[in-house]
């Protein structure tokens, strides 16, 4: 392993019209490095009208190491730098629009929230720009030994997230 900058996004993830829907994690289960989340992102695509409240987002704390899941590829800034293997990235598809699976985890203290867009009538084209955690709060995001984050759907109810929501996430991170 050598100290770098690296980074995971999910495959497109089919909202499940279950909640809560677990989106993605990254866990660090080694004593000696320490993973420093520098970016989350989030984004959204709704195919379909939502007149249920629209969904909510919560990144946490994870309350142990989660399992399940598909362990995602780790993408490295520099060449020069390999990723520690006990730093893993889980995603709740293996391929776009795929079918689940599911990421085991229980979510703590949540860290930041935040609604989801959501199209009353589908009449010309909605953009929606992704959610990101802001740096004031993931600049001091580190995780040790066996501490996860979670990025999970919470929606009012089922219908809050359709199987025609698209979702994506990204986790950008540094390891010492």
């Amino acid at each position: 392993m050598a100290a770098g900058t690296y980074s995971a996004a999910s495959f497109r993830t089919l909202g499940s019209a279950a909640t809560p829907q677990n989106l993605l994690t990254i866990e660090n289960t080694d004593a000696v490095v320490q993973v420093r989340i520098r970016d989350i992102s989030i984004q959204l695509d709704a195919t379909a009208v939502l007149t249920a409240v629209m969904p909510l987002v919560k990144v946490s704390r994870a309350t142990g190491v989660p399992s399940g899941g598909t362990v995602l590829s780790k993408a490295e800034f520099s060449t020069a730098a390999t990723s520690d293997a006990q730093v893993v990235v889980r995603g709740a598809t293996a391929s776009d629009g795929g079918v689940a699976t599911a990421i085991t985890a229980t979510a703590g203290t949540t860290l930041w929230q935040e609604y989801q867009m959501r199209m009353h009538t589908v009449v010309g084209q909605v953009l929606s720009p992704p959610s990101r955690m802001p740096t004031l709060l993931t600049k001091d995001l580190i995780l040790t030994q066996n501490q996860a984050i979670l990025i999970a759907v919470i929606a009012a109810v089922g219908t809050s997230n359709p199987a025609t929501n698209h979702w994506s996430v990204c986790v950008t991170w540094d390891e010492t």
